[in-house]
């Protein structure tokens, strides 16, 4: 190439690096379109305690049994330190992975509920949610990272209920007071299933890699 030839690319892309027209990625900035894709998950880690759930335990009722309260089969599972009592209210619940917040907000029912939708692929969601919370940390639209505290164990609206964390894991997006009823008569086992995850079990397919 001659040295009229050097000098004419060099002047081109001296202006076209002065007039801003490099790709985006060239700029470090983000494609068209990427700063609305959905934060992938990395894994999932237990809601309370460390992140295998360390020194608590489902202590209250476990997914898919028969909650005599509600007269319902309980769609989640009630996390509590063994033996507290009410000495484990006030202390972290975390995200259990990266997501959105889609609900932080009272239930007259649930009381303080942080719901928040996670990305396990581009094209497949699911929900965590977590409900008599004390206090709520975080708001809607916020993303959060897995183990951020969003909030601390409570104990239902008026103080219903002894403290514990009321914990779900949902495969479709509900309301933030959703229950397997409908006009106050129970959803049969197999319909919960259709709608909600066994936690546990779910968190324990998906941890960190």
């Amino acid at each position: 190439m001659t040295r009229k030839c050097w000098m004419l690319a060099l002047y081109l892309t001296l202006a076209i690096a002065l007039t801003g027209c490099l790709p985006p990625a060239h700029q470090g900035g983000l494609l068209p379109g990427d700063e609305n894709m959905y934060w992938l998950t990395d894994g999932f880690d237990f809601p309370v305690g460390d992140p295998d759930g360390g020194g608590w335990d489902i202590t209250g009722y476990r997914f898919l049994q028969w909650s005599a309260y509600s007269n319902s089969y309980h769609p989640g599972e009630d996390w509590n330190i063994p033996g507290a009592g009410n000495g484990d209210q006030g202390k972290p619940v975390y995200a259990v992975a990266n997501g959105e917040v889609v609900f932080s907000g009272w239930n007259t029912a649930l009381g303080n509920i942080v719901l928040i939708k996670h990305a396990i692929s581009p094209t497949e969601f699911v929900w965590s949610q977590y409900a008599h919370l004390d206090q709520r940390y975080v708001d809607k639209g916020e993303r959060v990272y897995r183990r951020q505290p969003i909030g601390t164990v409570g104990r239902g609206p008026n103080d219903t209920f002894a403290a514990h964390l009321h914990f779900e894991m949902r495969k479709v997006d509900l309301p933030a007071n959703a229950w397997p009823r409908t006009n106050g008569a129970a959803w049969d086992a197999s319909r919960v299933t259709d709608f909600w995850l066994e936690p546990s079990l779910f968190i324990n397919q998906n941890r960190p890699q």
